[in-house]
């Protein structure tokens, strides 16, 4: 698989390497994606999540619709 990062992510991957706690940037990754999922567990995640705005105007839609605000 090939993923794109953004250059700020980049610039992450490498700092951590840089500072010797890791030795790779799949090890760098594969650290993040662990993180994540102990987060995702723990529901930090979706509470984290629920006070960022919507990303669609449909999901807005929906959700005004779901409360009777929107017929």
């Amino acid at each position: 698989m090939t993923i794109e990062l953004k250059p700020d992510q980049q610039r992450m991957i490498d700092s951590a390497i840089r500072s010797g706690a890791y030795r790779s940037s799949d090890e760098v990754i594969a650290t993040a994606l662990a993180m994540l999922a102990e987060d995702i567990e723990d529901g930090a995640v979706s509470e984290a999540r629920s006070h960022e705005p919507r990303s669609t105007l449909d999901e807005v839609e929906a959700e005004l619709r779901a409360l009777g605000k929107l017929k």
